[in-house]
């Protein structure tokens, strides 16, 4: 008798499981991976397609410059020149959309993020301005000159930059808040995800 309800027990609690495994192997999984899909691809979409540019960085360099002739390493007398010049420039910071990532976690979008980086240095040639020379009868400024001191500068600012992680981070933030706001209003993302980064190299 008791053996007859143990088995009957037994079939039941195996229709069951098997019942819930089923309707989770065949229900839920495709839709919610379908969902995911169509998530993603509404991300891309919206997303640039390109080089975004998250941070425009202008500058305006003085620039202190000063040598003398040389002879065999030592300075030629009366060859001394010096000079204090401005110009102005600016860098761009960004990074290349066709980078970016997304993942589907839960009820959040989770954005990879590339690195930021430089994606253009621009100066002004026309902004470069002489404030005070001072040069010798046997060496004057040339253009050749002012063409290598730019240069020079243009180095110089884009080295400053890159150890300024400050200026990295108001990059990220101005990107956050740019495409979260592109996002976060979009149907079928507004109250039912939430938009996350993952930048890459972000300690």
């Amino acid at each position: 008798m008791y053996l007859k309800y143990l088995v009957i027990l037994i079939v039941l609690i195996a229709a069951v499981f098997f019942g819930v495994f089923i309707g989770s192997k065949f229900g839920s999984s495709p839709v919610s991976k379908e969902t995911n899909i169509n998530v993603k691809a509404t991300v891309k979409e919206i997303l640039p397609a390109a080089e975004y540019t998250s941070l425009v960085y202008q500058y305006t360099s003085v620039i202190t410059h000063s040598e003398a002739a040389k002879l065999l390493g030592f300075d030629i007398p009366l060859t001394e020149k010096k000079a204090i010049y401005t110009i102005d420039g600016s860098i761009k910071m960004g990074f290349n959309c066709a980078d970016i990532a997304i993942d589907i976690s839960y009820n959040n979008i989770v954005l990879q993020m590339p690195r930021i980086k430089i994606l253009s240095h621009e100066i002004y040639p026309e902004t470069f301005s002489l404030y005070d020379e001072t040069t010798s009868l046997f060496n004057r400024y040339t253009l050749r000159d002012a063409n290598t001191i730019q240069m020079a500068n243009k180095n110089e600012m884009e080295l400053k930059v890159r150890q300024n992680r400050g200026l990295y981070l108001q990059a990220m933030k101005f990107a956050e808040d740019q495409f979260r706001q592109m996002l976060g209003n979009l149907p079928g993302i507004k109250g039912k995800y939430s938009i996350i980064f993952d930048w890459q190299g972000a300690k």
